[in-house]
């Protein structure tokens, strides 16, 4: 027969098992200096996979334009180009009244060779092939044309027209498809090209491939093929006022 000391000490004894645990003590903090480490990670691998998100839904052309951008921004070595010229300058303005009827494209190449007397080629002298490209134009000026160029018959059905006759333009040269096939120097006009380089010889080439296009343009029928193009073109002009007969006549340059 238990007592009433003892059925007291069983009750104190399971509240004490069954009542709250005793208090721990205070934990450790986590240092600020790794905290701000751990951050900058997180920001970084957050900031990744945003951008690994937006290009893998950017096709291939937006892609790629965004990663040369992203790597040109991080790039400290990036070149960059700042626009110092002036706006142009208006010198002058003319009023062209040509009507250029046919042109042509020439190609001529020039062998030049310039030697230095008594002395041999390897050490004096200088040999250039250049091919030069440049172009004709056959035009007929209708500056000076005067109301008694144009002519209506009495009866209103027929019209003559008295333009100057077609002349050939200077030479154009075609710098950019113009070029040297072959160039030989000697070895004293190489050291002279140290100091100053020589362009003589490419410009005596180029002068005398322009006189030869302009010869060959005046041997061929490029005024004849003007003359054609002129007359088919008014010819088209005047029968669409309603005129029936249309005479194109060409009046040759004065000599002197």
């Amino acid at each position: 027969m238990r007592t009433g000391t003892g059925d007291v000490d069983d009750r104190t004894a399971a509240a004490g098992r069954s009542g709250p645990p005793p208090r721990a003590g205070k934990g450790r903090r986590m240092p600020a200096w790794l905290a701000a480490i751990l951050g900058a990670v997180a920001g970084l691998v957050l900031a990744a996979g945003i951008v690994a998100g937006v290009l893998a839904g950017l096709k291939d052309e937006l892609r790629d334009a965004f990663v040369r951008v992203l790597l040109d921004d991080l790039n400290p070595f990036t070149t960059s180009e700042v626009d110092h010229s002036t706006e142009p300058v208006l010198l002058g303005m003319r009023d062209l009244a040509r009507f250029v009827a046919a042109d042509a494209e020439y190609e001529v190449l020039v062998d030049l060779e310039q030697d230095v007397r008594y002395l041999p080629g390897w050490l004096a002298g200088s040999r250039l092939a250049l091919v030069v490209n440049g172009s004709v134009e056959s035009y007929v000026d209708f500056s000076d044309l005067d109301p008694g160029a144009i002519e209506v018959s009495d009866d209103g059905t027929a019209v003559t027209v008295t333009v100057p006759a077609p002349q050939l333009a200077d030479p154009r040269v075609d710098l950019a498809a113009s070029h040297a096939l072959s160039e030989d120097r000697g070895l004293v006009d190489r050291v002279g090209d140290l100091f100053d380089s020589n362009t003589d010889v490419r410009q005596e080439a180029l002068a005398q491939g322009t006189d030869k296009i302009a010869t060959a343009a005046e041997e061929s029928g490029l005024t004849e093929r003007a003359r054609e193009n002129t007359t088919k073109t008014l010819e088209v002009l005047v029968r669409s006022f309603g005129y029936e007969t249309v005479t194109v006549e060409f009046e040759e340059p004065r000599e002197g």
